[in-house]
């Protein structure tokens, strides 16, 4: 898990710019025990900080903790309004949990007249839950979330088909074509805001393009012997932009994203 030595040094050497920090790629950030504090730091610099979770651990303690530390944004996946859909993506999880966590962080936020943190409902639309959608949103409006956001869901290999794609092709990536095969529904252009918006860490300080890298197979540099600033003006990265500007599809994790 990241180191909170190495979060400090890397934030302080930012914060006179860095406006929006994500805490979260690839995991559940409420499994690093001085993940809260390292919220709490950010904070204290005037960074405006968004998690997201699976709600397994909001319990009294974390919740209190979480209003302690200045977190401006949590982001709660919920892939499904009854257990038996809930399972099938995610696997192993109790939608109970998760409601039950929502419903004491809301009570307590209420109770000490905080604004934060925003709590915004995700639900990422597929084949298996799609027709859950009106009972998730009456849900969603009894609980009285902030936000509730309706996702389209990253398929691999969806040329072939998937049971995760929704029929309504409104919350799909994906359109069919001849043969039973599907195509991305947006054009793919030689561009990516990303890529000058900003940049992932990897748990162990290695900074990736975008969430999209979710193996590191693109490291630009390393936090550990490298500063930000200058990995991100360093060569493999504007190789890797200029790569991107000509043509895209030559970049794997381009190939299925029309950012």
């Amino acid at each position: 898990m990241l180191q909170e030595q190495l979060f400090k040094k890397t934030i302080d050497q930012v914060q006179s710019h860095l406006t929006w920090l994500h805490l979260y790629f690839q995991g559940e950030p409420f499994l690093n025990p001085r993940f809260l504090e390292m919220v709490a730091y950010a904070n204290s610099k005037g960074i405006f900080t968004s998690t997201s979770t699976n709600a397994h651990y909001l319990q009294e303690k974390q919740v209190k903790e979480v209003l302690q530390s200045g977190l401006k944004q949590l982001i709660v996946s919920m892939d499904g309004i009854t257990q038996e859909i809930y399972q099938k993506y995610r696997v192993g999880g109790e939608l109970e949990k998760v409601q039950n966590g929502i419903k004491l962080l809301l009570a307590e936020r209420k109770k000490s007249k905080q604004n934060f943190p925003r709590v915004v409902l995700q639900f990422l639309v597929t084949g298996q839950n799609e027709h859950q959608l009106l009972d998730l949103k009456r849900w969603a409006e009894t609980m009285q979330v902030d936000e509730l956001q309706l996702k389209t869901t990253q398929i691999y290999d969806f040329e072939n088909g998937s049971e995760l794609i929704p029929s309504d092709l409104g919350y799909s990536r994906y359109l069919p074509i001849a043969n039973g095969k599907w195509k991305l529904k947006k054009k793919m252009e030689n561009k990516c805001w990303r890529m000058w918006q900003g940049a992932v860490s990897t748990w162990d300080g290695k900074i990736v393009p975008c969430c999209f890298d979710k193996d590191a197979k693109h490291v630009m540099g390393e936090l550990k012997s490298q500063s930000l600033a200058s990995i991100w003006s360093s060569l493999p990265y504007q190789d890797f932009r200029r790569q991107l500007l000509s043509d895209r599809t030559q970049i794997e994790i381009c190939r299925n994203c029309t950012e």
